[in-house]
């Protein structure tokens, strides 16, 4: 019985050790600052081509350090600001295949438009983080909105875990007098990657939450 005992802990033990372990997705390192350095250098240089040869402009198109964090952006077209700490980083394995993936975010503003988020997605492969592609926070909910009969609304990425993405989302009824209140919530939402179609599909969503204008209490709205 002893040494029966013996044999299934050496079995386990050499199991344990020779198990891939997930990496760990709280560090921040040189593979995540090269990533989004390499980020900052493309959108750059893609706001410098849009001037088209136009010098004097396109030298305007430089990285500029605000108090909220890094501003890349053209006047009244489009603009990037990516926080100056490493919360603009989100790790975890996205696709299960036990690598941590990443997700890099900047507020956004389009031309006169209101802020949104935007979410530039990393898979990492043998050759380190990858590029796959790129989602705008407000649109991600679109379909939310119109089921729900909302004006409009932004998924807010708090974590991604068990190959999901999740976080919050806020929204936006007919009735709020200015363009950034909120009167409606979704405290849990969460996402799944299609990879083919690289689309992100809601795949599960908290009760919607109004915020009462008496006592400023977020409550369950009822389904019609």
């Amino acid at each position: 019985m002893k040494l029966t005992k013996l044999l299934l802990f050496i079995v386990i033990a050499c199991f344990m050790g020779c198990t891939s372990k997930i990496k760990n997705d709280t560090s921040i390192g040189d593979a995540e600052a090269k990533t989004y350095q390499s980020l900052v250098d493309r959108l750059t240089k893609e706001m410098k081509r849009k001037f088209g040869g136009n010098m004097y402009q396109s030298e305007k198109i430089t990285p500029i350090e605000t108090a909220d964090g890094l501003k890349i952006g053209i006047p009244n077209s489009i603009s990037y600001t990516f926080k100056k700490d490493n919360s603009k980083y989100v790790k975890g394995d996205l696709n299960n295949d036990r690598e941590s993936d990443l997700i890099i975010w900047a507020d956004m503003i389009e031309g006169r438009g209101t802020e949104t988020k935007k979410y530039f997605l990393y898979l990492q492969n043998e050759d380190g983080y990858q590029y796959f592609a790129e989602y705008k926070a407000d649109e991600m909910v679109i379909e939310n909105c119109l089921n729900a009969d909302l004006n409009k609304g932004i998924f807010n990425l708090d974590s991604i875990r068990g190959g999901f993405l999740i976080g919050n989302s806020n929204y936006q009824g007919n009735h709020e007098a200015y363009y950034l209140d909120y009167s409606y919530r979704c405290v849990n939402e969460k996402y799944k990657l299609n990879r083919e179609s690289k689309e992100l599909k809601l795949v599960y969503q908290s009760d919607l939450l109004k915020k009462n204008d008496k006592t400023g209490v977020y409550e369950k709205v009822e389904k019609k």
